[in-house]
């Protein structure tokens, strides 16, 4: 009689999978804080805090045996890649907002294709984060969706920065054209107020002109009294 094969998975074996998987989550997490430390040209300290909290429930786990242990070190590693992408999404917001404030006096959407899509991104990413998580399934979605999300905006923030040089000599033509079009402005504005100058005659004078003679009398030395 061949003996029957238990379909469940023994205690050992559910033990394997889950530290697999917390190995798995904690490799993840670190490619997530490289990538947000080479976007934000710092590192993501909430990030590693939640991997050297990860690291040290292993050793527990390795130490006393506790499985419980596992489950904390794997719900850490999550929080290190949550906080990671998040931090990575909010710095792509603020470099694309820093990019928007320098070319705030041109229409974008005129030199950019795609920019109004952008946009659009840029306003849902930023009611992602402001939406509030509840839970462990919320935050997987979030996680995910924030995923898509730091992607997006990455290519996003390149095409931007690709057009930055373009975008400088536009305001510098526009720079030149104001200029122009203000010296011209200046100059009629001269010429019209000589023009007026011109025709503008100064008032006649009304008082009469004192005769040579009482002029000369009144200035001539009195004689002396005999």
């Amino acid at each position: 009689m061949n003996s029957l094969v238990s379909l469940e998975e023994s205690p050992s074996d559910v033990l394997r999978a889950q530290a697999a998987e917390v190995a798995r989550l904690f490799s993840l997490a670190e490619e997530k804080i490289k990538l947000v430390e080479h976007l934000n040209r710092q590192l993501p300290i909430p990030s590693i805090n939640e991997l050297r909290y990860a690291g040290y429930h292993l050793v527990q786990y390795l130490k006393d045996g506790d499985k419980a242990e596992l489950g904390k070190a794997e719900n850490h590693c999550k929080r290190a890649i949550y906080d990671a992408v998040e931090a990575g999404v909010m710095h792509q917001l603020e470099m694309i907002q820093v990019f928007q404030t320098d070319f705030r006096m041109i229409a974008l959407s005129e030199h950019i294709t795609g920019y109004s899509d952008l946009k659009k991104q840029i306003k849902a990413a930023k009611e992602l984060i402001l939406k509030p998580k509840n839970g462990p399934t919320d935050r997987a979605a979030y996680y995910t969706e924030c995923t898509q999300h730091l992607e997006s905006l990455r290519e996003g923030l390149d095409t931007l920065e690709d057009h930055r040089d373009d975008l400088i000599r536009v305001i510098k033509r526009q720079n030149r054209q104001s200029l122009a079009t203000w010296s011209t402005l200046a100059v009629t504005c001269i010429a019209a107020l000589f023009t007026v100058l011109a025709y503008v005659k100064p008032p006649a004078s009304t008082a009469a002109p004192s005769s040579p003679e009482r002029a000369t009398a009144s200035t001539a030395p009195s004689s002396p009294a005999d």
